[in-house]
C-alpha cells in the first residue's frame, strides 16, 4: 500500500499567508517551520496535510530576545512540532541567549514530548553537547553536517536526520551511508535547501532526495518512500503524538504501518 503515500517534507518554510488550496495543491505532507513564538501565535489555519511547528531560530535576534518560557510551554498544546529551533554559529544572536533558548525549549520537551526539528549550523558539537546534557525523545537534525564522529555521537543519542536537496547530493552517498535507514527523513528546507534543486521548488518536492537515498539504500523509490513514513511514524509512536495530527496524517501513518 505504500504506493498510496504522498511524498514526506520534515522541514519547509511556507508563508503564513498562503491559502489552503494552495496547501493542498502541494500533494505532500509537510512539517512547516515557524521561526518566533509571534509567528505561530499569530496563525489562523487549519490544513490538513501541513502541520505547523513552533518555532524560535537561533539566527534571529528579535525571535530570540521576545522569547519565554512560559509563553512556549503555553503554546506547545497546540501542535506535535517544535521548529525550528537549535544553535546556529554564524548568528549574531550570542551563543549565550542561544543556548538559554534551547536549553528551555528541551526542558519544555521532556515534560511534553514533542518532534523538534533541530538547527546545528556550525554548531554541531554545542548541539550534540546540550542534547547530552539534556536527552529528550524526537529530535531531528536537520540539514545535519556534523563529522563522521559527532554523527555517530548524534546516532547514539538516537537522533533522527532529516535531508534536504541541496544536501543529498553535496554530502555524498558515503555521508549518507553514515545515517541508518530507519532514522532519515527528508525534506526541502524551502526555500533554501531546494533553491538549486529540481522545479518545481516547493515545499513537498522531496523526489531528488528520494531518487538519491534509493540509490543509497538499494532500494526501488516506492519502498524508499516507505522507509521515510515508518521513520516519521516511528518518531510519533515514540513522542506518543498521534492525536495531535489531523485525521489525513493518521490515516497516512496507517498506511506506512501496513
Amino acid at each position: 500500500m505504500s504506493e498510496h503515500l504522498l511524498p514526506l517534507d520534515a522541514h519547509a518554510h511556507i508563508d503564513a499567508g498562503i491559502s489552503p488550496g494552495d496547501v493542498a495543491s502541494l500533494d505532500a505532507f509537510v512539517f512547516a517551520m515557524t521561526r518566533s513564538l509571534d509567528e505561530f501565535e499569530n496563525l489562523s489555519r487549519n490544513d490538513r496535510r501541513a502541520v505547523w511547528a513552533i518555532g524560535v531560530h537561533p539566527g534571529l535576534v528579535r525571535s530570540q530576545r521576545a522569547f519565554t518560557a512560559d509563553r512556549f510551554r503555553r503554546l506547545l498544546s497546540k501542535t506535535p512540532v517544535v521548529g525550528e529551533t537549535g544553535l546556529d554559529g554564524a548568528s549574531r544572536v550570542p551563543m549565550s541567549i542561544q543556548l538559554e533558548t534551547f536549553r528551555s525549549v528541551l526542558e519544555a520537551a521532556v515534560d511534553t514530548p514533542r518532534i523538534l526539528s533541530v538547527h546545528s549550523y556550525q554548531a554541531q558539537t554545542e548541539v550534540l553537547r546540550e542534547l547530552n546534557r539534556m536527552p529528550v525523545q524526537g529530535v531531528i537534525l536537520h540539514w545535519w553536517t556534523g563529522s563522521p564522529g559527532l554523527t555517530e555521537e548524534a546516532v547514539r543519542l538516537g537522533c533522527y536526520f532529516s535531508v534536504p536537496p541541496a544536501a543529498a547530493g553535496a554530502l555524498g552517498p558515503d555521508f549518507l551511508r553514515l545515517l541508518p535507514p530507519d532514522r532519515l527523513l527528508t525534506e526541502t528546507d524551502h526555500p533554501s535547501g531546494d533553491r538549486r534543486g529540481p522545479t518545481p521548488r516547493r515545499p513537498g518536492n522531496v523526489r531528488e532526495v528520494e531518487r538519491i537515498l534509493s540509490r543509497v539504500w538499494d532500494l526501488d523509490e516506492v519502498s524508499t518512500r516507505a522507509q521515510v513514513w515508518q521513520n516519521i511514524v516511528q518518531l510519533v509512536d515514540g513522542t506518543g503524538t498521534t492525536d495531535l495530527f489531523t485525521r489525513e496524517w493518521q490515516t497516512a501513518f496507517a498506511l506506512a504501518r501496513a
